[in-house]
């Protein structure tokens, strides 16, 4: 069975070889879209969107799920 620090070695590459496809990706709609400045978080949501999976919709649901959570604990809107 594999040690608690080496599982942890494994999420952290894990996370870091995610990150660095989606930072890809949003660099590629930057340039598909003429270079053009101020969507980086426009072009990062899509990017974690089409690299994980998620539709638009999908992910509007979560980030409210998300904020109501904190704005309320306990409370799921």
């Amino acid at each position: 069975m594999p040690s608690a620090d080496h599982v942890d070695d494994a999420i952290a590459e894990s996370h870091l070889t995610l990150e660095k496809r989606i930072r890809r990706r949003a660099h590629q709609l930057y340039l598909a879209r003429g270079e053009k400045p101020g969507h980086d978080l426009d072009d990062w949501l899509q990017a974690e969107r089409e690299i994980l999976g998620e539709s638009p919709k999908d992910s509007a649901e979560n980030r409210a799920t998300v904020i109501g959570s904190a704005a309320s604990p306990g409370i799921v809107l």
